[in-house]
């Protein structure tokens, strides 16, 4: 049997001084690291190396794979559309996007939101908020552009990643015209007279179609993401939770995104004390069904918008008493020099 941990966010940067897991007890991670064969590949997102694992590799369905994925049933027509909701900022003269990690969306603000955009913009589509911070909007024919995927263009100059294609100007105005409302109404309001950032912007995204591909080499998959849990059930796999390692009857797959934030926030102490987690929950007992030989190998992916990283570990090399335990900065100052360096 063979096990996959997809685990983004797990590549803090190495630089000058200490790195924030140098002084943190993680035995199981080190003596991984120290059995891994370890490689770099490209770049990848965590969404589109879990598709690869599903033999997809086109322009993917996003948000259709993604809405499958919330709590609340998907209706079975339409074509969807993610309709994120963003903060808009100039820094001098750029027009800059963040996502709805900072934004603190409850649940009142998104259902009122909601109401007031199926009101006004009712001959657009169907507009929904399965999760406050998640918002999708439900189309009677499928859109033409090719819309970048908000992760790509969070924290980024959005002139760098207007979409492409056909019926581009319809929906420019469909965008500007959803700022427009966003910008009066009163949620924004009361959210200014708080000291809070506006959601004054809607980032629209994740159109594709997924190319047939072959029944999935796993038995088992654990994930938290929605996109996951819906890729999932689009192969009729029944996704466990994600908070700790479940060993499976046959190939697992796991896709744990504890650490992706704190990385993407620069909190040290969060991504600390997840890392920490992660080794009680995740590398002891996966080192532990190496050992006992119930799993042949495992594979921990690490994707990022630097260079990837892929460790190797299988249960017949644990004799090789030779291997000393590596830390984790150790493993991570082994990459190209572009994806060494504190971004």
């Amino acid at each position: 049997m063979h096990f996959e941990l997809i685990l983004p966010g797990l590549d803090w940067p190495t630089g000058p001084g200490h790195h924030p897991a140098d002084d943190l007890a993680l035995p199981a991670l080190s003596k991984l690291l120290g059995f891994a064969n370890v490689a770099w590949t490209p770049r990848s997102t965590p969404e589109t190396l879990l598709a690869e694992r599903f033999g997809l590799t086109d322009r993917l369905p996003h948000a259709r794979f993604r809405r499958l994925g919330e709590s609340t049933p998907a209706p079975a027509d339409g074509h969807w559309l993610c309709c994120d909701p963003v903060h808009l900022h100039f820094s001098r003269d750029t027009l800059l996007l963040n996502d709805a990690g900072g934004l603190d969306i409850t649940r009142e603000e998104a259902d009122a939101l909601m109401d007031g955009l199926n009101k006004t913009f009712a001959d657009i589509g169907h507009f929904e908020a399965p999760a406050p911070d998640r918002w999708y909007i439900r189309l009677a024919a499928e859109p033409q552009p090719a819309f970048h995927p908000l992760a790509d263009v969070n924290g980024r100059p959005v002139q760098l990643f207007l979409p492409e294609g056909e019926e581009v100007p319809r929906w420019a105005r469909l965008s500007n015209e959803l700022e427009v409302w966003l910008f009066s109404h009163p949620v924004n309001a009361a959210r200014e007279e708080r000291g809070q950032r506006t959601i004054n912007g809607i980032w629209l995204w994740g159109n594709g179609t997924a190319s047939a591909a072959s029944p999935p080499a796993w038995s088992a998959i654990q994930a938290r993401q929605a996109f996951a849990r819906g890729l999932a059930c689009h192969f009729s796999l029944a996704p466990a939770a994600a908070d700790r390692y479940l060993r499976p009857d046959g190939n697992g797959l796991a896709l744990v995104d504890d650490l992706q934030r704190p990385l993407l926030h620069q909190d040290r102490e969060l991504w600390r004390n997840a890392l920490q987690a992660l080794e009680s929950n995740w590398f002891a007992p996966l080192l532990a069904d190496l050992k006992a030989r119930r799993l042949e190998a495992v594979r921990i992916s690490v994707p990022s918008d630097r260079n990837s990283l892929q460790l190797d570990i299988a249960s017949k090399g644990l004799w090789k008493f030779w291997r000393k335990p590596r830390p984790l900065a150790s493993a991570l100052a082994s990459a190209p020099q572009s994806a060494a360096q504190t971004p």
